[in-house]
């Protein structure tokens, strides 16, 4: 499902004529601000893939939070562009869905953007 209210660099990823497939996003990601890492894995043509967090960087989770769903059914649209659901990690331990985001990768599959969260692969 794409976003109705998405910006500029969402819509510009979903009708981008660029090379992309499915798997394009599969692989290790550093936020340029805080340096939370996320792997993404599993996305496939066929099937939806989830991405967990490996380091929080600067956003100081505790040690229980790495391993964790931060993004889950991350699924291919259209174009350079993906959704998921995401997950915000709170002090009880636990993991929470907190609403759906797009994942608007760049053309030259170096990075992507979640609103104005950058994220760079590594």
């Amino acid at each position: 499902m794409f976003l109705v209210s998405c910006s500029e660099d969402a819509t510009d990823a979903y009708n981008s004529d660029g090379s992309f497939s499915a798997t394009d996003i599969n692989g290790t990601w550093k936020e340029t601000n805080s340096g939370l890492i996320v792997v993404i894995s599993g996305v496939s043509d066929n099937g939806a893939g989830n991405g967990k967090v490996t380091s929080s960087g600067s956003l100081g989770w505790p040690s229980a939070a790495i391993g964790g769903n931060y993004l889950t059914v991350v699924e291919y649209q259209n174009g350079g562009y993906w959704d998921a659901y995401s997950h915000t990690y709170y002090d009880s331990g636990n993991w929470v869905q907190t609403g759906i985001v797009g994942l608007a990768m760049n053309d030259n599959k170096q990075s992507f953007k979640i609103g104005t969260a950058v994220y760079e692969r590594q």
